[in-house]
């Protein structure tokens, strides 16, 4: 997509594995699950960033500047403040509209697979507590009546890497670190989803 309709994201968003790379006799929807397809969109995450490099920004302006005072100090940093909210807001619509499509699509799908009820999936989608691949068994196990235990599956597919900063944003990727070890987000601890 070009950077004209994506100028708001810093990070590179999720991919759909090809068709060639799928394996064949195994259930499609389960590798797409297993690849990261329909993992949660992280982008409501990831605005925690912008507001870390505004914060950034104003310190630069103070430091770079310290004879603006009050008013012109406030004028110095509106513009950073406007693209900072500006971002927010591209990355909260595209961040509700993903998660919107992407609920409706594996309650479509599981649907589909299993040839199940859409309303049983979407009621266990409302008390079910766990991942998606878990949650793929958990439907399986209902549609076919007897119990597939998710962590003695064969796992087919690895899931691709998340939150890698484009070329052009990997001067944040300090600050972005900073934020995963303040709010002690447990996914993005590990290190190799950021290689």
């Amino acid at each position: 997509m070009s950077r004209q309709f994506t100028w708001w994201r810093r990070f590179w968003g999720v991919r759909k594995i090809p068709k060639q790379y799928l394996y064949k006799g195994a259930s499609e929807l389960l590798q797409r699950i297993e690849f990261g397809e329909f993992e949660v969109n992280n982008l409501g995450r990831e605005i925690h960033l912008e507001d870390a490099i505004h914060a950034a920004e104003i310190k630069r302006i103070k430091k770079d500047s310290p004879w603006l005072k009050d008013d012109t100090l406030e004028e110095a940093i509106r513009d950073s403040r406007k693209q900072m909210n500006k971002r927010k807001t591209k990355i909260m619509e595209a961040h509700l509209k993903a998660e919107a499509l992407l609920l409706r699509d594996i309650m479509t799908k599981l649907t589909e697979e299993f040839s199940i009820d859409p309303e049983i999936v979407k009621n266990e989608m409302e008390i079910f507590d766990g991942t998606t691949r878990e949650f793929y068994f958990h439907i399986k196990s209902i549609a076919l009546g007897k119990k597939f235990d998710p962590n003695k599956q064969q796992r087919l597919i690895l899931e691709q890497p998340r939150h890698i900063l484009k070329p052009k944003e990997r001067k944040y990727v300090d600050l972005w670190m900073g934020l995963i070890k303040k709010h002690k987000w447990e996914p993005f601890l590990n290190w190799n989803n950021y290689q």
